[in-house]
């Protein structure tokens, strides 16, 4: 049961796939647009502000930052508890399996059909506890990322006030720009400060209803 590597990689799809915005607002419904406002007329001749440009390799961010190096020891971690605490349970269902197979020739068909059933179930609910548990880690993980997230926004915009900047790009966005237009380090450093550590505690998974288990009925509409 190679757990450790399925872990690695959300991590790392983390640290590729961070968004600084505000994940909860991303996920409210889009309130409805207002009338537009008549824009003012500009004087004849006037130009729009020329573009200050920052960019921010966002991965690096996460990868180099000592909160971010943290969150991945603390992923391994967990993740290699999750094998120590499920490792009786997976071997000893495995030896059962072997002996069905050793024995199963011999078997009564009905006895045979009935351990089958029994393994079976074992298997299922224990491969349950396992998605359970990746679950939690990867819900603890993405609670952590939020953190660094917010701890991110007021850096970001202190940078870009104190550059007098109006755009900031992601570095992989960009082809080829000045090397002093990349803030990735100064972020890395103020985040250093600002947040250095945060705690990845697992989230366990609302329990829903059981395989089988009828649904309950909705409430009866009053009449009329």
């Amino acid at each position: 049961m190679n757990t450790t590597k399925a872990l690695w990689a959300v991590a790392a799809l983390a640290a590729t796939s961070m968004a600084f915005g505000s994940v909860t607002a991303m996920a409210q419904p889009a309130a409805p647009a207002k009338p537009a406002a008549p824009a003012a007329a500009k004087p004849a001749g006037t130009r729009a502000p020329a573009a200050v440009i920052l960019f921010l390799d966002r991965a690096t961010v996460l990868r180099q930052s000592n909160v971010g190096k943290d969150m991945y020891v603390q992923v391994e971690n967990l993740a290699k508890k999750m094998e120590t605490d499920f490792a009786p349970e997976n071997k000893k269902l495995q030896a059962d399996v072997q002996a069905l197979q050793q024995k199963a020739n011999i078997m009564d068909a009905n006895a045979r059909q009935a351990a089958v059933k029994e393994l079976e179930g074992r298997r299922q609910a224990f491969q349950k506890k396992v998605q359970d548990r990746q679950a939690a880690i990867q819900a603890g993980l993405a609670n952590s990322r939020t953190q660094v997230e917010k701890a991110l926004g007021p850096i970001l915009e202190k940078i870009m006030t104190e550059r007098s900047a109006n755009l900031l790009l992601d570095r992989g966005l960009v082809v080829l720009g000045a090397t002093d237009l990349d803030v990735t380090q100064t972020v890395i450093a103020r985040l250093n400060t600002a947040l250095p550590k945060v705690t990845v505690t697992p989230v366990a998974p609302k329990a829903g209803p059981k395989p089988g288990a009828p649904a309950k009925p909705a409430p009866a509409k009053p009449a009329g």
